[in-house]
C-alpha cells in the first residue's frame, strides 16, 4: 500500500533486489581481479540509511567480507543538507592495506562520502570504492562519482528503502519520491 507522504513510486523492492543482484555480480568480479588481504573486503554502512541497501548487497555478494558501520552527521532534519560532514560515530576496524567498498543510500552533494573516502585513506586504506543505492549526480558540489549506483535520479526528495524524512519513512518497502507540498501541514 502507498504511503500518503509518497507522490511517486521510481523502484520497486523486486527491482531494487534484481538491481542488487547484478551489483553484487559486479562487486564480486571486481574483487576477485584484485590482490586484496585475506581475500577480504571491509564493507562499511554509512548508518542509518544504508542499512536496507546493504542488506540486500549483503544477502548477494559471494566475495570473503566483514561488516563495519558508521555514523555521520550532515543533514539537520529537512530536506537538504548542512554541507558540513562529521563523524559521529566511527567504525572499530583497523583499515590499513584493507579493500573498503562504503554503502550508501543515497549520493547528493558528494561532501560526506568525499569526506570519509578521504578520511579512509589518511588511515591507510588501500582502496576504497563506493556502491550507492541513488545517485543525484546533478546535486554534487565535488568531484565524486560512485564505483556502483543502483539508479539515477533527478533532484526530487524521495524517501523509503533507507531514505528518510526527519528519520521516518526508512521502512517503505521501495524508493519513492515524496509529496513534499504535504509535508508543511502533515500530522504524525
Amino acid at each position: 500500500m502507498k504511503h500518503p507522504l509518497v507522490k511517486e513510486i521510481l523502484y520497486t523492492r523486486t527491482e531494487i533486489a534484481q538491481r542488487s543482484q547484478e551489483l553484487a555480480l559486479e562487486i564480486d568480479q571486481h574483487y576477485q581481479s584484485q590482490d586484496v588481504v585475506e581475500n577480504t573486503i571491509l564493507i562499511v554502512g554509512i548508518l542509518k540509511g544504508c542499512v536496507p541497501f546493504m542488506a540486500e548487497i549483503l544477502n548477494h555478494i559471494t566475495y570473503e567480507c566483514e561488516t563495519d558501520y558508521m555514523v555521520m552527521s550532515s543533514y539537520k532534519g529537512g530536506v537538504k543538507a548542512s554541507g558540513d560532514p562529521k563523524i559521529v560515530l566511527d567504525i572499530n576496524t583497523n583499515v590499513k592495506n584493507r579493500h573498503i567498498l562504503i554503502a550508501e543510500d543515497v549520493i547528493d552533494s558528494g561532501l560526506t562520502l568525499e569526506f570519509v573516502k578521504n578520511y579512509f585513506y589518511t588511515r591507510g586504506a588501500k582502496d576504497v570504492k563506493i556502491i550507492t543505492l541513488v545517485d543525484k549526480p546533478t546535486k554534487r558540489a565535488v568531484d565524486l562519482v560512485p564505483d556502483w549506483t543502483g539508479f539515477k535520479v533527478g533532484d526530487e526528495f524521495l524517501i523509503g528503502f533507507g531514505l528518510d524524512y526527519e528519520e521516518r519513512l526508512r521502512n517503505l518497502p521501495y524508493v519513492a519520491t515524496c509529496d513534499i507540498a504535504k509535508l508543511k501541514d502533515w500530522k504524525w
